[in-house]
């Protein structure tokens, strides 16, 4: 099960949304069929509801810390399912309240579905209700509309910005290292070939490609070809070769569990080759099982 589970995990970043977006509409749509929404919301407590369930589902994004420990534990399917509810969650979070907020301006609910349109939704929270047709008790003075309500509604503008400012700064860090845990890894190896896992690998780290590794060396180029990943430096100065223990050290880094050690011990090969500043190719080589034996 675990196996499945990370097979998931690993897909790109559009399909991940597009599961999250999934699970957020199935929410609503369970709610919808389970939920009898007898109140009725205005517009700043629309907004303020809205805003705390977008910083309630990032903070429960903060779950995915614990994977590497799940892992170990056995319980990384229970972790993903949870942290992937949460998102359901949510979508059961903007059914209720936008159908609260559709009862304050037609007295039904059959306008809750805008909550889920992105544009659709600023009906919702700039459509004016008719509070005293619907419930006379929250007729409010003109006073306690002007002084309060600008307040609140910075306030929940903050707390969307909170929300948003958290999910950058885990985009940069990322919520936890696999490293942490021999399971884990062992599971993200064998979610994938070793074609897909190093097709993968092209793929993300070709994205932020060339990067400079040293004052010397850059790293500009990533292929996948089937088994084999082949990675290609350019050497900002004309040499002839390198030490003869060069490619010892190459190995050790390769072979390591956190680098394509995994990959490797599977039958990949990772194919290292250093340019000259003219396209000279001075040294190329083949990381291998046979390289990677202590």
């Amino acid at each position: 099960m675990d196996q499945l589970f990370i097979s998931l995990l690993l897909q790109d970043e559009a399909t991940l949304i597009g599961i999250n977006v999934v699970l957020i509409i199935a929410g609503g749509i369970a709610a919808a069929f389970f939920l009898d929404v007898k109140i009725t919301y205005r517009r700043v407590e629309y907004l303020w509801f809205i805003a705390l369930s977008g910083l309630a589902l990032t903070i429960s994004q903060f779950l995915w810390a614990l994977t590497p420990a799940a892992a170990d534990a056995g319980l990384l399917s229970i972790l993903i399912i949870v942290g992937m509810g949460s998102f359901a969650l949510f979508g059961a979070a903007i059914y209720y309240a936008s159908a609260a907020r559709s009862r304050h301006i037609c007295g039904q609910t059959s306008n809750a579905w805008l909550g889920f349109v992105p544009l659709a939704n600023l009906w919702l929270i700039f459509k004016g209700g008719a509070t005293s047709a619907y419930d006379p008790d929250k007729v409010r003075s003109k006073l306690s509309r002007l002084f309060p309500d600008p307040i609140l509604v910075i306030g929940a503008i903050v707390v969307l910005a909170l929300s948003q400012g958290i999910d950058k700064a885990v985009e940069y860090k990322g919520y936890y290292d696999p490293n942490d845990s021999e399971v884990l890894v062992s599971l993200i190896a064998n979610a994938q070939t070793v074609e897909e896992r190093f097709a993968t690998e092209a793929k993300l780290s070709g994205a932020e490609l060339p990067v400079r590794i040293d004052e010397l060396t850059i790293l500009s180029k990533i292929e996948a070809q089937g088994e084999t990943l082949r990675i290609t430096y350019d050497v900002e100065q004309d040499i002839f070769s390198f030490r003869p223990d060069f490619k010892l050290t190459l190995a050790t880094m390769q072979c390591a569990p956190e680098m394509f050690g995994p990959d490797i011990a599977r039958g990949g090969t990772i194919e290292m080759i250093y340019r000259a500043p003219g396209g000279r190719i001075i040294e190329t080589y083949k990381i291998t099982q046979s390289d990677c034996i202590p």
